[in-house]
């Protein structure tokens, strides 16, 4: 169906639990329907928090030589991009959010430096969940991911949610979580490629 190029990227802290599971649904399915998949899992990268030194602002770099170098290399050439992570203290992980704060060269090339981005036409869509029955915070962990592509300039295409995946199997467990998923992996394919 589509030759895109598809990176997922694995934000929590946990292997094999919620968070991997359904962004392997969706990656999968984007494989099976002919996309090219590359996963990175945050949590295996030796990579430290954003410095706020300045260096991005003036030549649209990180000066931080460590593995977000993988990151910045399939952030820079993926057609989609899919984030995943999982709602603590009303946000994203840990990992995730250090990644996120690691863009800010993509910020200071949008904002400072005003050059296009590496690649148009990509799209980007986020898959979280938490152990709360309800979506209460959502908002606030959705609005970074949206940030994150709006200053990459990618097009959001959407977040996949899901509310009481607490134990490490409850995503595995849930076939119309994983039929959700699968579904969602698909329609970040549309349009690229």
């Amino acid at each position: 169906m589509s030759q895109a190029s598809v990176v997922g990227i694995y934000g929590s802290p946990r292997k094999g639990g919620n968070t991997d599971t359904l962004l392997d649904a969706a990656l999968d399915a984007a494989e099976q329907a002919g996309a090219s998949v590359q996963r990175i899992y945050l949590r295996d990268l030796n990579f430290v928090a954003c410095q706020h030194c300045g260096y991005c602002a003036k030549k649209g770099v990180c000066r931080i030589e460590d593995d977000m170098s993988i990151v910045y290399e399939a952030l820079d050439t993926s057609d989609v991009i899919v984030l995943a992570a999982p709602i603590y203290f009303c946000s994203m992980s840990a990992q995730a959010k250090a990644m996120v704060d690691r863009c800010q060269p993509y910020w200071s090339r949008k904002y400072l430096l005003e050059q296009p981005p590496p690649k148009p036409g990509r799209r980007g869509g986020f898959v979280c969940c938490c152990g709360f029955k309800d979506d209460r915070f959502l908002a606030c962990t959705e609005q970074i991911a949206k940030t994150l592509f709006h200053v990459m300039g990618v097009e959001y295409g959407g977040c996949f949610f899901r509310t009481g995946l607490d134990a490490r199997h409850d995503a595995a467990d849930d076939a119309s979580a994983l039929d959700g998923a699968a579904a969602f992996g698909m329609e970040l394919l549309q349009g690229v490629g």
